[in-house]
């Protein structure tokens, strides 16, 4: 090939002992599709302008392209590069700790039991509230670049640990900020329905949230300089926390601004919210413990995600965990998330999250590889752009210390990323 035909790259990573990499169309992988994923070794790929431009066999690749004069090339011989993790659900925005209760379940206590003794999410309401748009930025900042040094290179944010007007909204500048300050996609996620505040009524809480935050919130996004094109909406809908009908009206007033609804959904009991999910056409459903198997059914013939949280029902030392086989079975699209908080679950970590995944909930190596980048990309609405190593999508990848796939899970407790990229450049080396 000429050389005035050959693409001119910023970089190319070559050699690479294995590409990893499930590779789907304009939506998420479903049931059986997400075990089918390309592996190739001796590979290459190369990126211009931030975006893969040719992705594959190094025999393949080498020959339709040139290095630019500033242009670099990285040796990843006998390692393995992967898409970079799309943490699907996290509540990285909060103030305090909550490190007692973890105590209180090692001796037996439950997370409903805690809750009601003044634990819980109104533990780390009091924190919140006290703390400054600056602090709670500079809290996020540190969480963000842990996550990052073990792969995470785009997620989802939620509010829902302020549990007012003025603290949800301050939650959310704080998302904003953090969205331009440091190298993690984040997509925002509002979520005043995450707890009752105590003191308030129940009435007039649920009227605040949908004539006053939600409204309020509509024109931050309308007047503010902040990048993010999308921000969702989701509810707490459980026992002894929203019911099906408050996660309706919420939801639906959240539709009328514009934002998209997720649902907390089935983690403790079922009330019908994963079937509301679907109702309402939301990008996802979460937890999804008690998910009956009509809902199953419902979402296998949805868009709707379903989001599972194997690092929750492990912290919170439950006997149950989210059936995922069953769900692949009727053909569910599944993703992946930490679901970083400070109570239930404060485990950042996406390789750990993927050896639970393969241990807890009895994915395949190739199902949980998919369920942590292309759909959890498609279930915080950046399937389009993140999640898979093939041209025209953001090189966002990552170059681990493993010689073959397999090792990932089997080192779990342990971080195997070396290097870092996000849209071509390096982010983080460890």
């Amino acid at each position: 090939m000429p050389a005035d035909s050959k693409s001119k790259v910023d970089l190319l990573v070559y050699p690479i002992g294995e590409l990893a990499t499930a590779i789907a169309s304009d939506e998420p992988l479903h049931g059986s599709e997400m075990a089918t994923i390309t592996r190739t070794n001796d590979a290459a790929i190369a990126i211009a302008d931030g975006k893969f431009v040719h992705c594959g066999p190094a025999e393949d690749v080498l020959p339709l392209v040139e290095l630019k004069e500033s242009g670099k090339q990285i040796d990843a011989t006998g390692k393995l590069v992967i898409p970079g993790f799309v943490d699907a659900h996290t509540h990285i925005v909060f103030a305090g700790n909550r490190a007692n209760e973890f105590v209180m379940r090692c001796q037996g206590r439950s997370y409903q039991e805690i809750a009601k003794a003044g634990g819980g999410i109104v533990a780390s309401m009091n924190a919140t509230r006290k703390a400054s748009v600056d602090e709670l930025v500079e809290l996020g900042q540190r969480r963000l670049s842990k996550m990052l040094a073990y792969g995470t290179t785009s997620c989802e944010v939620k509010t829902g640990y302020g549990l007012s007007a003025d603290s949800e909204l301050n939650m959310m500048r704080a998302i904003f900020t953090l969205i331009e300050k440091q190298a993690v996609d984040i997509v925002p996620t509002f979520m005043p329905a995450h707890a009752f505040p105590p003191g308030v009524d129940r009435k007039e809480y649920l009227r605040s949230i949908k004539q006053d935050m939600l409204p309020e919130l509509a024109k931050i996004v309308k007047e503010g300089n902040h990048s993010s094109k999308r921000i969702f909406q989701d509810v707490f809908c459980d026992e002894g926390y929203f019911t099906l009908d408050e996660t309706r009206d919420i939801l639906q007033a959240g539709l009328d601004h514009g934002f998209q609804p997720k649902v907390h959904a089935d983690e403790f009991e079922n009330l019908g919210a994963t079937a509301l999910a679907v109702e309402l056409h939301a990008a996802s459903a979460d937890h999804l413990l008690n998910v009956s198997e009509s809902e199953m059914e419902l979402l296998a013939s949805s868009d709707t995600v379903a989001v599972l949280l194997p690092g929750t029902s492990f912290f919170l030392n439950l006997a149950e965990h989210a059936h995922a086989r069953a769900m692949l079975d009727k053909g569910v699209a599944i993703a992946l998330g930490t679901d970083f908080n400070p109570g239930s679950c404060h485990i950042f970590s996406m390789p750990f999250i993927i050896g639970l995944a393969c241990l807890t909930l009895r994915l395949s190596l190739a199902e949980a590889l998919t369920a942590a980048t292309v759909n959890s990309a498609f279930a915080i609405g950046l399937g389009d752009k993140v999640g898979q190593i093939k041209p025209g999508y953001q090189a966002d990848f990552l170059i681990l210390d493993l010689g073959a796939l397999e090792e990932l899970p089997y080192n779990m407790t342990s971080n195997p990323v070396s290097k870092v990229f996000k849209k071509g450049t390096l982010a983080h080396q460890n």
